[in-house]
């Protein structure tokens, strides 16, 4: 076993989509809610707002479908050599006045090409051109297609990397 550089528990791992469930399932109550308890709004504001609710329960729903085919599929583990550290940034929140900054470990096989969003102690941790194992849970349609055959993955789900034999990358 190598020297372990980043380390997270399953839901650790899964932060980011559980916290966006539980908020498109949350403004969706509060929307349906509203709109049956609120009787002093006129018709017209009670439908849209319920059909609002209606909306953002079923975008949560699919989301919680999603996360539930990734999770479950269990975790894939690959040996990889960083060839790439980038930086990106990104407008986001209320009208796009704020920046995310997101931290990405990129690698490239023969077949396959990943991009690796970690947080900032694992992008600060990782050299490139070192032999890692990465332990992640690879992102799942719908319809439960193999990522195997996916030539490039984005994954944001990693829950373990940490250095290996160099004759494993080979």
């Amino acid at each position: 076993m190598g020297n372990v550089i980043y380390s997270a528990s399953p839901v650790q791992a899964f932060t980011g989509f559980l916290l966006a469930i539980l908020l498109l399932l949350g403004l969706g109550l509060f929307s349906l809610g509203a709109a049956l308890l609120r009787h002093n709004q006129r018709r017209a504001n009670q439908i849209i707002t319920g059909v609002l609710g209606i909306f953002l329960l079923g975008i949560g729903c699919v989301l919680a479908a999603f996360t539930l085919i990734s999770f479950s599929s269990g975790s894939r583990t690959v040996s990889l050599k960083f060839d790439n550290k980038a930086i990106a940034n990104q407008t986001c929140g209320d009208n796009g006045i704020s920046t995310c900054t997101f931290y990405v470990l990129s690698a490239t096989t023969s077949t396959h090409a990943y991009d690796f969003d970690v947080p900032q102690s694992a992008y600060d941790k990782a050299h490139l051109n070192v032999c890692y194992k990465i332990t992640y849970y690879p992102n799942k349609g719908l319809f439960n297609s193999s990522s195997d055959s996916d030539s490039y993955q984005s994954i944001s789900s990693v829950s373990r990397i940490e250095t290996a034999d160099p004759s494993a990358c080979q």
